[in-house]
């Protein structure tokens, strides 16, 4: 027969873990499988400037559904030709890139970072070791 305190013990062990686990992951995120459906063979509009408003701040990225990732600077159009490509990926809840050369000097050519949706249009990436923090963006398509 298992003792009170075993069972006491266990169920916040239980709790605590639970509350661990929800204290990492920021209100408004999203899951692997919402995650998977923004991303995938989606083209982003996306600011690491802060303004979506600015067309000469919005860059187009392409994550296409095999993998590879087309890049294009800001202040370039949606059908552009690419500047650079990479590749892509999903690692649990965080949408991952690397790129050959696209923000070799920012800090964000090779990068894994969670999405929270902002609002019913936009989205902000914030990765998981500090190097972006709340780049605005939205999927054109």
């Amino acid at each position: 027969m298992v003792s009170r305190i075993v069972i006491s013990s266990i169920m916040q062990l239980i709790f605590l873990a639970s509350f661990a686990a929800s204290a990492q992951t920021p209100p408004g995120s999203l899951t692997a499988e919402q995650l998977k459906t923004l991303v995938s063979g989606r083209t982003w509009a996306i600011s690491f400037h802060g303004d979506l408003t600015n067309p000469v701040l919005v860059a187009y990225w392409d994550f296409k559904a095999n993998g590879s990732l087309c890049g294009r600077f800001s202040g370039s159009k949606a059908k552009d030709r690419c500047a650079d490509e990479g590749k892509w990926s999903l690692q649990g809840e965080t949408v991952c890139w690397d790129f050959q050369k696209i923000g070799e000097g920012y800090g964000y050519k090779s990068v894994c970072a969670r999405v929270r949706k902002v609002d019913e249009k936009r989205y902000e990436l914030n990765a998981r070791d500090g190097k972006l923090q709340l780049v605005p963006f939205y999927p054109v398509k």
